[in-house]
C-alpha cells in the first residue's frame, strides 16, 4: 500500500518543481500582458513590444519543456542544465542591446542631419530679416526724399 501512495503522491521535490513552473508561467504571463498593455496605450513602440513578446512567450514555454532543455543541454555536453538557460538568457540580452545599440546610432545620424539643416534654416531667415531691414530703410528713405520733394 505504501508503494502505491508513494507513486501517487508526488515527492517533495515534484512539488517544488511544480511550483517554480508554475511561477515561471504565471511570470511570463504577466510580462505578457504588461507588454500588450503598453503597447495598447502606446507607451512601447510595436517594434521593441516585439523583442519583449518573445521574452514573454519564452517564459511561459520554456517551464513547458523543461525536460526537452536539458536533453538539449546534456546533448551540447552542458554537465548543468539551467546552465543552457542562462546561456540563452544572455544571448537574448545581447541581442537586445544590439538592437538598442542600432537604435541609437540611426538617431544619432538623425539628429546630426537636423541640427544642421535647423542651422541652414536659422542662416536662411536671418539673410531675409537683414534684407527686410535694409529694404525697410531703404523705403524710409525714398518716402524721406518725396516728403522733401513735395513740401513748399
Amino acid at each position: 500500500m505504501t508503494a502505491f501512495l508513494d507513486q501517487a503522491m508526488p515527492s517533495v521535490s515534484d512539488v517544488m518543481e511544480l511550483r517554480a513552473r508554475l511561477f515561471a508561467v504565471l511570470l511570463g504571463i504577466a510580462v505578457l500582458l504588461l507588454v500588450l498593455n503598453l503597447v495598447r496605450t502606446r507607451k512601447l513602440k510595436e517594434e521593441f513590444a516585439l523583442l519583449w513578446l518573445l521574452t514573454a512567450v519564452v517564459l511561459v514555454l520554456t517551464p513547458l519543456f523543461i525536460d526537452y532543455l536539458d536533453m538539449i543541454a546534456y546533448a551540447l555536453g552542458i554537465e548543468y542544465p539551467p546552465a543552457l538557460i542562462f546561456v540563452l538568457a544572455i544571448i537574448s540580452l545581447l541581442l537586445i542591446l544590439f538592437q538598442f545599440s542600432l537604435r541609437i546610432s540611426r538617431f544619432s545620424e538623425q539628429i546630426k542631419v537636423m541640427v544642421q539643416e535647423l542651422a541652414l534654416l536659422r542662416a536662411q531667415v536671418e539673410d531675409l530679416e537683414r534684407s527686410a531691414e535694409g529694404e525697410g530703410e531703404k523705403n524710409a528713405e525714398d518716402q524721406n526724399v518725396e516728403d522733401q520733394a513735395l513740401a513748399p
